[in-house]
């Protein structure tokens, strides 16, 4: 832990130097649950709703408008937004934020478009942080798409530049989705950097998201963060225990706070996870050492976990023979796996880009949601696997994988699968689709907090409940007594010495502070 702590003062002393960032960013974003479809209206009733609710007071400061507000340029090369939408234009909506106390962010992207295909701002940073920094803008999300091909390495530090000319300060959140590992060199140049490609709106896209994310864990402190994406958290994919463990993930994790839901029509039990006190107080830990996976083991094998369960996932891995890479093309249009004879599926019908999963068929339930078109797909005659619910393809996140998702047909490499009769495997490349049992997992995370305390979550990733203990001197703790107490009940279990046993249902954790 002492060379944790070095490494983390070394890396604090390079972090971008604009006074932001002390600790994670919070506040609200609007891409989640709304994507393009946002106007004026809207964010002035999430303004409100931030501090009707008591939201603001919880620490969710920022409200940031993600992509679709702009629309082109001016004679000028100046930004222009879109009035159909906001009427009032930004500057308006930035002092509407300030005079609630809040802080106002908006979208742009690296690129010639964003990813929506609106202006971007490659070629046009001086001038774009000057326009935000004269409306009152105070958070800038920048995005990777549609690009000239240079690295990020060199295109993001153009936009930090610009924005530390400005008369203020301008927090500077980095999105180009882990592509080139920017845990390793965004320091200096953002507040926050995206570790990952987007969460999407289910257990499955959470939890592999997080792991992803994990490995960068030395690189986050004060000034710049990690950033798995924003919270889905109150949008309906998962339910409250593994809502529970998103937030209580993404805390431990130092990662930003950024809502993604509908403030102003949330739930009783949203708002009770979005504003614990004592769970958020683990992510706005002065220290700043982000918290991470220090154990992992399978459950006891009770003869039950043979075969995949519901909501495994879909991956490509090398070439091993398994069941779990033996496939059968079914005239139905499913694809179901011959070791469990679950489909492969969009979960929860999503219409977008979607991490795919493999679930109990229900082709013949036409109540389902897409009358059970997320699980049929057509092998096009160019290689690729459409979905017949919105004809995206199956394709190979970021050409390497692991993981699989839907996404625009391109007819690029990575969308390139061969379907083997013989074998029954279904390859990209070298890689065979793979379903996986990898949740099948019992983890314990831990992190140092400034009071030398540690914040300890009991994960039960799998499908059956397990005995789980945290032990002292695996989290880091002396041996001999300690308190222990459940954040997410907010009350102390007791006094213990050395560990502490506890069982976790399936898909549920334990989030405890140790002392």
């Amino acid at each position: 832990m002492k060379s944790l702590i070095l490494f983390l003062l070394i890396s604090t002393s390079l972090c971008l130097e604009n006074g932001l960032g002390r600790t994670p960013q919070m506040g609200w974003n609007s891409w989640n649950k709304f994507g393009c479809n946002i106007n004026e209206k809207l964010i002035r009733d999430t303004i409100d709703a931030l501090v009707n609710t008591g939201l603001a007071d919880a620490g969710y400061k920022y409200i940031n408008l993600d992509d679709c507000w702009q629309v082109s340029r001016d004679g000028n090369g100046r930004i222009v937004v879109d009035q159909n939408a906001f009427p009032s234009g930004m500057k308006a909506l930035a002092d509407y934020a300030h005079s609630k106390g809040l802080l106002f962010g908006v979208y742009s992207d690296a690129g010639f478009k964003t990813c929506a295909g609106r202006p971007g701002s490659l070629g046009y940073e001086e001038i774009d942080a000057q326009t935000y920094a004269e409306w009152g803008v105070d958070y800038l999300k920048y995005d990777n798409c549609f690009t000239d091909g240079s690295a990020p390495e060199v295109r993001y530090p153009v936009m930090r530049d610009a924005l530390l000319k400005q008369n203020r300060p301008i927090f500077y959140s980095m999105c180009e989705w882990g592509v080139n590992d920017p845990a390793k060199w965004a320091a200096p140049v953002g507040n926050s950097w995206r570790t990952t490609g987007d969460i999407f709106n289910s257990w499955t896209s959470m939890i592999n998201i997080i792991d992803i994310n994990d490995k960068w864990y030395e690189y986050a402190g004060p000034g710049g963060w990690n950033d798995p994406d924003m919270l889905e958290v109150g949008n309906g994919g998962m339910n409250v225990e593994e809502e529970k463990i998103h937030f209580g993930l993404w805390c431990l994790s130092k990662a930003p706070l950024l809502i993604g839901c509908d403030i102003t029509k949330m739930s009783k039990e949203t708002f009770e996870i979005l504003t614990n006190p004592e769970v958020i107080a683990i992510n706005q830990d002065k220290l700043g050492i982000q918290g991470h996976k220090i154990k992992t083991q399978q459950p006891k094998d009770d003869g039950n976990d043979k075969y995949l369960k519901d909501g495994n996932i879909l991956l490509v891995k090398d070439c091993t023979g398994g069941d779990e890479q033996k496939w059968s093309v079914n005239n139905d249009g499913s694809i179901t796996s011959m070791g469990s004879n679950f489909c492969i599926d969009i979960p929860n019908c999503n219409n977008g880009w979607a991490q795919i999963d493999i679930f109990s068929c229900h082709l013949d339930d036409r109540h389902s949601c897409s009358e059970s078109k997320n699980q049929m797909w057509e092998l096009k005659s160019d290689g690729g696997i459409a979905s017949k619910m919105n004809n995206y393809c199956l394709d190979v996140y970021d050409h390497h994988g692991p993981f699989v998702q839907t996404f625009p047909c391109t007819g690029g490499p990575n969308q390139k699968w061969v379907y083997d009769s013989n074998t029954h495997t279904i390859k990209n490349g070298q890689k065979c689709l793979t379903a996986t049992t990898a949740l099948e997992l019992l983890e314990v995370w831990a992190g140092l907090l400034s009071d030398n305390s540690y914040a300890v979550m009991l994960l039960n990733r799998g499908t059956r409940k397990s005995k789980m203990i945290a032990r002292w001197k695996e989290i880091g703790l002396p041996a001999g007594n300690a308190l222990v107490r459940d954040l997410f009940a907010r009350k102390d279990l007791g006094t213990f010495t050395d560990s502490y046993t506890t069982t976790v249902e399936p898909h549920s954790s334990v989030f405890l502070k140790i002392t």
